[in-house]
């Protein structure tokens, strides 16, 4: 099961419409899908038809150390439709940060609780609250895929760096990178202003920028109204094409689409380079350093054996590594802080606000 949380701590950007109508979307395609409303105000819940006074088991259940009250999250579980269930959400969801605050576990409950569904699912859908506290947290560390909502409005970016900054906290920390992508949502293509934050949006995100476009839409909001999904309230409708292509493109970065056609051309691709890869050095001077790491792209960002540097008695640290001609960012990992390789002058901004150092061969 992959896990996406949908975050963004703006309201209004069309993050709950998003996680509700991605969810339906996915689960029109034949994938079997629950959503987990992390949200205390309850709007995935109640964009589902779901009220909070008729549930007794929700995520709090979940997240809760209170025994009497702690369940799996599979008892929690509501369907809602075909392929699509939900772990519903109330306001008492609200205590949970301040009744875990002394507990070292606190921000993996969910990852736990995830891992330990015996539920068979191919994605959780995480929709989290309008805010970058403990319950966003748990979502980005339960996360393999992190989207991010951005409204065309005036403030839709100004908020954006503090969640790539909790992210890039988080890959800090507990060593886990969620793939990060923006989706433009609520566009008026008739309008000269929402295309230029369109343009503004794609520079910042350039790669991470998804390709689909979630128009503006009046009947998102009137399926929302009815409790129903868009595509369950009228498939014909711009709403319901946007998150169908979502979900399509969701799907292809997943590789759960055209699977034997990508691992052709990727077959095809390493025979080519194969011949032409080369032994690349990377070197780091830290003679007081008691560990340090290797990560990029090259290895997913991961801090593993694989990726620890050899130390040679002068204090420099070194590893070598076989890769195919291309562009890849890396960083070192020096006792737990990540930096720049200072001896390339190359770098380039990354999604999270930081730098990181670029080969190019």
């Amino acid at each position: 099961m992959k896990t996406l949380s949908i975050a963004n701590q703006k309201g209004g950007c069309g993050k709950t419409t998003t996680a509700i109508n991605l969810s339906s979307a996915l689960a029109s395609l034949g994938k079997k899908i629950l959503i987990i409303d992390l949200d205390p105000q309850s709007h995935a819940s109640f964009g589902l038809g779901i009220s909070d006074q008729v549930v007794d088991k929700t995520v709090y259940n979940v997240l809760t150390d209170n025994s009497e009250k702690r369940r799996m999250i599979d008892d929690c579980i509501r369907n809602v439709s075909q392929n699509l269930d939900i772990v519903p959400s109330n306001i008492l969801l609200s205590t949970s940060e301040q009744e875990l605050k002394d507990k070292e576990d606190a921000v993996s409950r969910l990852h736990q609780a995830l891992s330990n569904n015996i539920v068979s699912y191919d994605y959780a859908v995480i929709d989290c609250p309008p805010s970058l506290g403990f319950l966003t947290f748990n979502a980005l560390r339960a996360a393999a895929l992190v989207i991010v909502p951005i409204d065309m409005s005036a403030f839709s970016l100004m908020g954006v760096g503090k969640l790539l900054g909790m992210l890039e906290l988080i890959k800090i920390k507990i060593n886990h990178a969620p793939r990060v992508n923006a989706l433009a949502t609520i566009f008026d293509k008739r309008t000269k202003y929402s295309q230029e934050m369109l343009d503004d949006i794609k520079s910042f995100f350039k790669q991470e920028m998804l390709e689909t476009v979630i128009r503006m839409n009046v009947t998102l909001k009137r399926a929302a109204s009815k409790g129903v999904s868009v595509i369950q309230f009228d498939k014909t409708t711009n709403g319901a094409r946007d998150y169908l292509a979502l979900a399509k493109e969701i799907l292809k970065i997943d590789g759960s689409l055209e699977f034997e056609a990508a691992m052709a051309a990727v077959a095809q691709e390493t025979s080519a380079l194969s011949a032409a890869s080369t032994e690349t050095r990377f070197a780091i001077n830290a003679p007081n350093a008691k560990e340090v790491y290797l990560v990029g792209d090259f290895n997913h960002w991961k801090i593993n054996d694989d990726s620890r540097l050899l130390r040679h008695d002068d204090g420099r640290w070194e590893k070598a590594l076989v890769l195919s001609p291309g562009k890849y960012r890396y960083k070192f990992v020096v006792d737990g802080e990540w930096l720049l390789d200072s001896a390339n002058p190359e770098k380039e901004q990354n999604p999270f606000g930081t730098f990181d150092s670029i080969m190019k061969f």
